[in-house]
């Protein structure tokens, strides 16, 4: 039996609520048939294209076409438009009825999951299989929504497989899917081009395999768009399996000719002289090696002119106010994204202009006046019994170590405004009880202990209950070997904290409106959800708070009693939730439902299922841990004083300050919502300020309050 080539080819620009319409996927659908099914470059023997369908429709589709293929058949699959990531990480390809619930997470049922699309080509007899995705797997999520870990995309495990090639535009979510008055998306853009013109060739080669289809994308979008990151996964032979043929005329010589005189986005006058002699050679009249070069050439006069704008903008933020303050931080992180630049290509601007800047006005640098915390000499050990993260106060005196830990300190701004004397205080001893389970979350040990706290009365019969956490030093972070660690927990920072106190539960309603009032907060939803006005249930978390409605709370409260109250630094809440533990969870190697208000229906190393509550809880339902804090693990997000970051030790006290006015802060412990991997002490999601959701609060600490 003769072989066949047969195309499969989607394209989705309609969509329901929460996801904005494309123009690009339409255009690009058509673009790769016409590729396709051309004779002399494709050669296909059949391209289906199907713009715009359903869930229903888009299943049957594909399950169709796999299904007719033979051993000796070559399939293509090319899909253009959002991708759906949810919060376990599972990649899903959108359709014409796909939509974002109110909360802006996916609605699963108006997608097709990328496991289908596996399981159907894992049934396909073709041994020769391209997957090409060009996809924004970030375009979808809307406000608010919080994904699992990274923005980043495991294709390779999620669709790969044996003689597989899958070529994705980009493995992250940073990227906008198509450019304003452009007919194709950056991606399919080159795609076409690479295919067309045979740019995609190497010379001496008439045909474009996967590879060579890839690398010439890799090339021209690197140029064109950097914070795109083309990708290749394959599985045995993939890279190998032939897409197009190539015809070779003089333009096509001409126009590789031309790409390999480009240096540093130009070309100089040698490589001028080179392309006038290949010019004449290949009998191309002046204008069309005109055309060709400009075509070539554009992108990285694009890219410079983006460079060019976004150092104007920061030169002239700077001469308005510097330090920068939140509002220019945030429109310029805008105008780096809408410029597709990456962090590495402004950096050079950043470091001339703010730098220059710093040196003229060091009086706007000076850091608050604190108490900094001991700074502690990494051990030698790697193997240290204590672990964790960072902390938030001081200047930062340390030294690196492949075998050793960093040490970081921070400066903690103060949210205290004086307003009266302080009351003497009286501690009281509390008797608690916590445990310890075994990696299958059986409880193997019941620890009896008493730890002191004090109360604060903050009227009408309400307290606020802060227990005392000593001074000591742990090791920040996910230690080496943590199961479901992400990146961005590394590495790991010694660091010693002074004592401070902290609240034995997160804010409760209750203790909200005796501080601030009812119904200081609009709430942007109700569904089963309590009204921070509302105390019927008063020891249920206040939740669906903005960070700078939990400041607010901070400062009413240091003005009510005299002391000085605030978010814990990311250190202090790690510190406090660990308890001088190492492991993944205070209480052990994993989580269970019977200790935490997570989502009972996943499960973090050998640990069990169990209830999905699917809402707060009461605070204190739970085991406190053996600082006496309750809820650290699961229940609501808590705020952070700020967003989490490693220093280094060079780290200047303006870079210190400034992480106290960024966009976007720390939410730590994980929520009813979220799954026990993000519960995690080491886990930390950044969040901005500005935005809040049903299963966000925070607790409180207070640094130095008096006692008689």
């Amino acid at each position: 039996m003769a072989s066949r080539k047969i195309a499969l080819l989607i394209g989705i620009g309609d969509y329901g609520a929460g996801l904005s319409s494309l123009q690009c996927p339409v255009n690009g659908v058509e673009a790769m048939r016409s590729i396709l099914h051309s004779p002399e470059i494709g050669g296909f023997d059949e391209v289906i294209p199907l713009v715009n369908p359903g869930v229903g429709e888009m299943r049957s589709r594909i399950s169709e076409v796999f299904a007719q293929l033979t051993k000796h058949d070559l399939v293509l699959f090319y899909f253009t438009g959002h991708g759906l990531k949810d919060m376990t990480g599972d990649f899903y390809l959108t359709t014409s009825q796909t939509e974002l619930f109110a909360n802006g997470r996916p609605n699963a049922g108006t997608a097709v999951e990328a496991h289908f699309l596996k399981r159907e080509l894992s049934n396909c007899l073709a041994e020769r299989k391209v997957v090409i995705l060009d996809c924004c797997f970030g375009a979808a999520f809307a406000d608010g929504f919080l994904t699992m870990n990274n923005d980043s995309i495991d294709i390779e495990a999620q669709l790969g497989g044996k003689g597989w090639c899958i070529l994705t535009s980009s493995t992250s979510s940073r990227y906008a899917l198509e450019k304003k008055g452009e007919c194709l998306s950056v991606y399919t853009r080159y795609l076409v081009e690479g295919l067309k013109t045979g740019g995609a060739a190497p010379d001496g080669q008439d045909y474009i395999s996967a590879q060579n289809l890839h690398e010439y994308v890799k090339a021209q979008v690197e140029v064109a768009a950097p914070a795109m990151e083309p990708a290749i996964f394959n599985g045995q032979q993939g890279y190998n399996i032939v897409i197009a043929s190539v015809q070779i005329n003089n333009e096509q010589r001409y126009r590789k000719q031309v790409q390999s005189k480009i240096r540093n986005g130009a070309i100089g006058p040698a490589g001028q002289a080179v392309l006038s002699q290949w010019q004449q050679r290949l009998g191309l009249s002046a204008e069309q090696a005109k055309t060709i070069e400009d075509e070539i050439l554009q992108p990285y006069r694009e890219r410079q002119r983006h460079l060019a704008l976004y150092t104007k903008a920061l030169e002239a933020e700077k001469q308005v106010s510097y330090p920068l303050n939140d509002i220019a931080i945030q429109d310029l992180k805008d105008l780096q994204r809408l410029l597709s630049l990456r962090d590495e290509d402004i950096q050079s601007a950043k470091e001339n202009a703010l730098s220059t800047k710093e040196t003229a006005s060091p009086s706007k640098l000076t850091p608050p006046k604190l108490t900094p915390p001991k700074v502690v000499s990494p051990k030698a050990s790697r193997h240290s019994e204590t672990k964790s993260h960072h902390s938030l106060a001081g200047s930062a005196n340390s030294q690196k170590s492949f075998t050793q830990p960093k040490v970081a300190t921070h400066w903690v701004p103060s949210t205290r405004v004086r307003a009266i004397s302080p009351e003497p205080l009286k501690l009281k001893q509390a008797k608690l009880e916590t445990v310890n389970v075994n990696p299958r979350g059986e409880i193997f040990r019941k620890t009896r202990f008493e730890t002191p706290y004090f109360e604060e009365n903050l009227g009408h019969g309400i307290a606020l209950k802060m227990a005392r956490i000593p001074e000591g030093k742990f090791v920040m972070g996910a230690a080496k070997g943590e199961k479901e660690a992400n990146k961005n927990e590394r590495p790991q920072q010694e660091v010693t904290l002074p004592e401070f106190w902290m609240g034995q539960y997160v804010v409760t309603q209750a203790q909200w409106k005796a501080v601030m009032g009812p119904k200081v907060i609009k709430l942007q939803k109700t569904s089963n959800r309590i009204m921070a006005n509302n105390v019927k249930r008063p020891l249920q978390p206040i939740d669906d708070i903005f960070w700078t409605d939990a400041v607010a709370f901070c400062q009413k409260l240091s003005q009510q009693t005299g002391r000085d109250y605030r978010l814990p630094s990311n250190a202090q809440w790690e510190y406090a939730c660990r308890a001088r533990t190492t492991t993944p969870f205070h209480f052990g190697d994993t989580l269970t439902p019977n200790l935490a208000n997570y989502n009972g229906n996943y499960t973090y190393g050998h640990g069990p299922k169990g209830i999905y509550r699917e809402q707060t809880t009461e605070v204190g339902c739970f085991p406190p841990n053996a600082f006496g804090l309750y809820d650290m693990h699961g229940n609501v997000w808590e705020w952070c004083l700020e967003r989490w970051q490693t220093f280094d030790s060079g780290s200047s006290s303006a870079q210190n300050i400034q992480r106290f006015s960024g966009q976007k802060k720390s939410l730590r412990g994980g929520s009813w919502f979220y799954l026990p991997t993000n519960c995690r002490s080491a886990y930390h999601l950044t969040y901005p300020f500005h935005n809040r959701t049903d299963d966000i609060g925070f607790r409180v600490v207070c640094l130095s309050p008096s006692t008689v």
